[in-house]
């Protein structure tokens, strides 16, 4: 895999660290198959890259409120479980990188700056010059596929770091279809199914899908 987007606007390109928070740390994920066992490494090699050559580096982080969970029962509901909304120790925030925070969304593009909530992701991209965005975190399917299609259609170019993303295994209880899966007894789809679907959807039509190592020639 590689990509053409790196070569000529790495000066304009930001790297986009989506929910690494504590939340997945909680037996509500903890207890689930994940895909992606490289994934804190590569993250933590492609932060350190960035950060010598002085690029930016931005945090999104998602927060659940009671208006889509009433029980509080999720652990990104920052009220009932404030530590869960928190980042995971190797993906902290230095200096002066922005930290956005989107409530009860997907993509990124609906994350506002902490402080400053007339600042949306795009204000900091605009304002950075920034036109290549470099997507990792949590989930494929989910945050990371949401983003790398707004991102798409606001026309950023669009990198997403497959080795550096992960999503976790799923299944539809009362699936009528014909494909029930890949899980023991087809009771649903392994974390690295799910993963590689997401990235394979997502690869020549919103984004560039490539691999750690490849974004680490350019720095």
């Amino acid at each position: 895999m590689s990509t053409t987007y790196l070569v000529d606007s790495l000066p304009k390109t930001a790297l986009i660290v989506i929910d690494v928070q504590q939340a997945f740390l909680d037996d509500m994920f903890k207890n689930r198959e994940r895909s992606t066992p490289n994934l804190q490494p590569n993250i933590t090699a492609l932060l350190a890259g960035f950060r010598a050559k002085q690029l930016p580096v931005i945090h999104v982080h998602h927060i659940d409120t009671e208006k889509l969970d009433p029980n509080g029962e999720s652990p990104f509901n920052e009220k009932t479980h404030p530590e869960g909304v928190l980042p995971q120790d190797y993906v902290a925030p230095q200096d002066a990188e922005p930290v956005l925070r989107k409530f009860d969304k997907s993509s990124a593009f609906n994350a506002h700056r902490v402080g400053d909530e007339n600042t949306s992701l795009k204000d900091v991209l605009d304002a950075g010059g920034i036109t290549t965005i470099v997507l990792v975190g949590l989930s494929s399917p989910h945050c990371v596929s949401s983003s790398a299609r707004a991102g798409y259609d606001l026309g950023l170019k669009v990198v997403v770091i497959g080795d550096a993303c992960a999503t976790f295994n799923a299944g539809v209880a009362n699936y009528q279809g014909s494909a029930k899966g890949d899980i023991k007894e087809g009771k649903g789809w392994s974390a690295e199914t799910v993963h590689g679907v997401a990235m394979a959807h997502l690869d020549g039509e919103f984004a560039d899908v490539v691999g750690t190592a490849e974004v680490l020639k350019f720095l």
